[in-house]
């Protein structure tokens, strides 16, 4: 598993989509990798905020859901390109 096959699983991670296997191979990786690390629990943090701030009778937006995933991919895109 590497950087970038851990970072496009992170919504299927943090959502509980993955097969065990898959799972496990990521969590592997996130004990290895602390900047990988970070990330997840940055999206894990921002899922959680979100999901608070929208409790109650009314469902999340799946634009918003989109939104901020096109715009953390760019954030994480931009930030990986000058290492």
């Amino acid at each position: 598993m590497n950087c970038d096959k851990a970072i496009t699983e992170v919504y299927s991670f943090l959502d509980g989509e993955l097969t065990a296997v898959r799972r496990s191979k990521i969590e592997w990786h996130l004990r290895k990798c602390p900047p990988c690390a970070d990330s997840f629990h940055f999206e894990e943090r921002l899922m959680l905020l979100v999901k608070r701030s929208c409790a109650g009778d009314e469902e999340i937006p799946s634009e918003l859901f989109d939104r901020l995933r096109a715009l953390l991919h760019q954030e994480t895109a931009e930030g990986t390109a000058g290492e």
